[in-house]
């Protein structure tokens, strides 16, 4: 049985459903927010999963990626925001709280303020006394939507803006151990994977109709959210991809630049 990590984001809703309504098989579903899923897939408690990719950036001995698959943003992502009560330019030497669920957005975070914008905020894991936080997923959708901050900025339009490349969140991570265990389980499930992607892009109104989340946002909110999402991964992603592991390694964030190619699953 492959263990498969599942993020409950309404990010990746459709390739779930997708997935769901291919019918796949011999596999097991371990659900949890990016964080935990990267530890899981680190411990080995799970094989496989949509997990950051400065997980990936910091464990490629560890890990590889599945070909053509990704979640990114191109421009806007809309449920990565920097929630602030100040300017952005503002936030020198004030307090930014740093979401706890994800590691990919954290690290970009540092870029954008401190590469790109000369900026040295303190920052903290605790939201007391903060000017600034963080959130991403849907607690960032639905805090967007609640008007309590005067400004936000969202991540992904702030990395397009400056380097004109897709900001590539999280890849399909798999363990090298369980790809060499399990060839053939994991080639299976990534032509499953190809295929959901495919139907997830042509379903999306049936999918908002059907979805949880369209309770709360509206089938065309959840829509027009998920027009900002895209689940390749091109060599315009990879190039993106690349941009960011080093600014990543500039931060000390990761030691070295790895590779950035997708294991040969169909090889």
């Amino acid at each position: 049985m492959l263990r498969i990590g599942r993020i409950d984001f309404a990010n990746v809703t459709p390739l779930f459903l997708a997935l769901e309504h291919g019918g796949v098989a011999g596999v097991e579903y371990v659900r949890g927010i990016p964080t935990e899923l990267n530890r899981k897939l680190r411990t080995g408690a799970v094989d496989l999963s949509p997990s950051s990719s400065i997980e990936y950036l910091r464990h490629p001995n560890l890990y590889g990626f599945l070909p053509d698959l990704s979640i990114s943003s191109i421009g806007p992502v809309e449920s990565v925001i920097l929630f602030s009560r100040h300017a952005i330019e503002e936030l020198d030497g004030r307090t930014v709280a740093l979401s706890p669920a994800s590691a990919t957005s954290v690290v970009l975070l540092r870029v954008l303020l401190e590469s790109h914008l000369g900026l040295r905020p303190v920052y903290s894991e605790s939201e007391e006394g903060a000017e600034a936080v963080l959130r991403i997923g849907d607690q960032a959708l639905r805090e967007a939507r609640s008007g309590v901050w005067p400004r936000a900025y969202d991540l992904g339009t702030l990395w397009f803006e400056k380097t004109r490349t897709p900001f590539v969140f999280a890849l399909w991570i798999c363990r090298r151990d369980a790809f060499e265990n399990r060839r053939s389980a994991v080639r299976d499930f990534y032509r499953s994977l190809v295929r959901a992607r495919h139907l997830a892009y042509r379903s999306y109104p049936a999918y908002a109709r059907q979805s949880r989340e369209a309770e709360w946002m509206g089938v065309e909110e959840l829509l027009s959210y998920w027009q900002t999402i895209s689940y390749d991964l091109t060599a315009w992603h990879r190039e993106g991809l690349r941009r960011f592991a080093e600014e990543a390694r500039s931060l000390g964030e990761i030691e070295v630049v790895p590779p950035l190619a997708a294991i040969a699953v169909e090889g």
